[in-house]
């Protein structure tokens, strides 16, 4: 490849009930704890099916975080099937029960990362063949950006333009602009996975293996950093799908 070229809709003034027993919480950890919060609602009843929740922007002050807190939050809910979010409406609550799959864009995350193996494990291998100088460059700069970034929606793209960098560097257009494309579908799933506690220290670890291996010219290596970076993300999955059996107990 080398050579290639109700209570929810209510306004401020009115506030949903069980905002009486919010109290602001820190960043750390902030979307884990809405996100249990909003389930914990919903499964009492307090979130009833069918009625709207309130808008990003009052569920941002009732709980005292940024809106990319809340947006993570809405995310995971969404994937867990509890929400839906219905354009020019707002979010919807739809079940009371977490469903058994998550669900991703419409695919199942075992199908998305599936295909996503077949592409970025070779492009990583490829692209320690490969890569330019100036290509390295702008894979370490994009790290440099991603690591220091504390907006999760900046993280998410930052995170992509990292995986599609690395396939521009092969020398084929198409593998960037397949994994580009995949990158829309996994948005849910980067998001989601990253509410996992340690998650995002150990996406930085394996974005920098992916790197040092690249930067070595060391194709296997590359090869077996971008295999476990996929690894990786397979079992956070799991772990997300296991957590709400172990709820429902």
């Amino acid at each position: 490849m080398c050579n290639a070229p109700g209570r929810l809709g209510s306004s401020v003034s009115n506030a949903p009930s069980f905002a009486g027993s919010i109290e602001k919480i820190g960043r750390r950890r902030a979307v884990d704890e809405v996100r249990e919060r909003l389930i914990a609602s919903i499964q009492s009843g307090e979130l009833g099916i069918n009625e709207r929740l309130p808008s990003e922007n009052e569920l941002a002050r009732l709980f005292g975080v940024s809106r990319p807190v809340i947006r993570e939050a809405l995310v995971s809910l969404d994937a867990m099937g509890l929400t839906v979010a219905r354009s020019g409406s707002g979010t919807f609550v739809v079940a009371t029960e977490v469903k058994p799959e998550l669900v991703f864009g419409g695919y199942a995350p075992a199908h998305l990362n599936q295909v996503r193996r077949y592409v970025e494990i070779p492009s990583a291998e490829e692209a320690a063949r490969c890569c330019s100088k100036a290509q390295l460059d702008e894979i370490a700069s994009i790290l440099d950006r991603l690591e220091s970034e504390d907006d999760a929606a900046s993280r998410n793209k930052l995170d992509a333009d990292f995986h599609v960098a690395i396939a521009r560097a092969t020398g084929n257009p198409l593998l960037a602009k397949i994994i580009g494309n995949l990158r829309t579908m996994v948005e849910e799933e980067a998001f989601t996975a990253a509410r996992l506690p340690q998650r995002r220290s150990q996406a930085h670890s394996e974005h920098r293996a992916i790197y040092a291996a690249i930067a070595a010219r060391d194709p296997a290596l590359a090869r077996a950093a971008m295999t476990a970076h996929m690894d990786s993300i397979d079992q956070s999955i799991a772990d997300l799908e296991e957590s709400p059996r172990k709820q429902r107990g």
